[in-house]
């Protein structure tokens, strides 16, 4: 077939208009073969808006549109193409796509027919417009051009003789007649400011990134202002501060197609899951698919949410000491499961040998409740043991030169913390340069 092969022009031939409509053809499909391959799913909105009053009524109508078709044809008010006229949608539909259908090309169908019925499937109407001369406004001519005959539709109600595009889905109409759209469904497009459940994703993202960002930088601060030293935070923050500006930039990006995001949320998941995943190993997330844009995202956030949600989850709480009189330090308790689900962990520095620190400081030390902490020094009592490490916890910032003491949880006394406002430590000797860090290390294998 030579549909769309070159016209072969020469000298005195008899031109008709099939010779046009054939160079027509030719320079169409020229262009469409070259930029298609430009790029994938080069076609859907780039601009869509709904009616909301027109819902009320029962009927699906646009107030604007713009984008490219299937078929690589561009439509929309860019174009000067007209409004497609409202769908009245049925009382008993339930869960129908609602889309933007126009007739194929198709060798053997006329291009043009007025004939308004759903049963022509000509491609344009034909209207008259006045043309000015481009180089001066003193003549014009009645010329007709082709307007393309754009209509709303469901799905199943056009042929395969239509290239469509998906506009809404309808879950059902109400008694009221108004119609309820599934927000969930995301039109294929080529910028995601075309759906807005895509939008929503997107700020949705940068939010949880930039609440965890901040989160894990303060927490690597240490109380102290000392960075920390855990690798895998560290690894994990540099994450973050590679990711964060790049959602950032996506964010305020016009012309953003939603297989760039798609690209770039599924590595961010898989990046995370280096961290979170329990087998280490990133997901198999569905292929895309630009015709089914909700489902393909719905399990790649689904594991952003999780993942990102773990990182503020800090499993070392910081507990500060406030100086009170007669050598007492106090740490109010906040976190009350803390005393079911945490390690309690006393990190001491002094200017003493480390040795001597490891094997003298339990003893000079009481650590008891609040309410209690007078009794164990008065009375002499053992207050909650300590227990030396023979390293730095893993979750804990590194310092040189300190030594690592664990509570004693099957102490007596440690039952009295239930009802305590918190911990209470006295120190009954000086120790020159003491510098003392109360922390709890919750064990997150243990329910809320």
């Amino acid at each position: 077939m030579s549909w769309n092969n070159k016209v072969v022009w020469s000298e005195g031939m008899l031109l008709q208009p099939q010779h046009l409509q054939q160079h027509d053809r030719f320079l169409q499909a020229q262009l469409e073969a070259r930029v298609k391959t430009l790029r994938a799913y080069a076609w859907g909105f780039s601009a869509l808006e709904i009616d909301p009053q027109q819902l009320a009524m029962g009927k699906v109508a646009l107030l604007s549109f713009s984008g490219v078709l299937p078929d690589g044809t561009p439509v929309g008010q860019p174009f000067d193409d007209e409004m497609p006229l409202p769908l009245a949608i049925p009382d008993d539909a339930r869960d129908v796509k609602v889309v933007l259908a126009l007739p194929s090309v198709r060798p053997g169908i006329s291009e043009v027919d007025d004939d308004p019925s759903v049963e022509n499937f000509a491609r344009h109407r034909s209207a008259e417009y006045e043309a000015w001369d481009s180089n001066g406004l003193d003549s014009s001519a009645l010329m007709s051009v082709g307007k393309l005959r754009l209509r709303l539709a469901f799905e199943g109600d056009v042929a395969d003789a239509y290239t469509l595009l998906g506009v809404a889905h309808v879950i059902e109409k109400r008694i009221d007649n108004s119609v309820v759209l599934d927000r969930q469904y995301s039109p294929p497009c080529l910028d995601i400011r075309a759906s807005e459940r895509l939008r929503a994703i997107i700020d949705e993202l940068l939010g949880l990134l930039q609440q965890q960002h901040e989160a894990l930088a303060s927490r690597l601060a240490g109380p102290d202002g000392r960075d920390t030293t855990q690798f895998d935070d560290v690894l994990l923050l540099q994450l973050l501060n590679r990711s964060l500006p790049l959602m950032r930039h996506l964010s305020t990006m016009s012309g953003l197609h939603p297989e760039q995001l798609y690209r770039d949320v599924s590595g961010l998941a898989g990046e995370l899951a280096t961290f979170f995943a329990h087998d280490k190993r990133a997901a198999v997330y569905p292929v895309y698919r630009h015709t089914a844009l909700a489902d393909t995202f719905a399990p790649v956030m689904l594991d952003l949410r999780r993942a990102l949600s773990l990182v503020v989850d800090a499993r070392a709480t910081f507990l500060p000491l406030e100086e009170r009189q007669h050598g007492i330090r106090v740490a109010v308790l906040l976190e009350r499961d803390l005393l079911r689900c945490a390690t309690f962990i006393l990190a001491v520095q002094a200017q003493v040998p480390a040795d001597d620190l490891r094997d003298r400081f339990p003893s000079w030390v009481k650590i008891g409740s609040v309410e209690k902490i007078r009794d164990l020094v008065n009375l002499q009592l053992p207050g909650i043991g300590l227990r030396p490490l023979s390293a730095s916890p893993r979750q804990l910032p590194f310092n040189a030169g300190c030594t690592y003491f664990e509570l004693d949880r099957s102490s007596e006394y440690w039952q009295l913390l239930s009802q305590s406002a918190g911990f209470a430590l006295h120190l009954g000797a000086e120790f020159p340069g003491l510098h003392l860090q109360f922390w709890a290390i919750r064990d997150l294998s243990q329910p809320d």
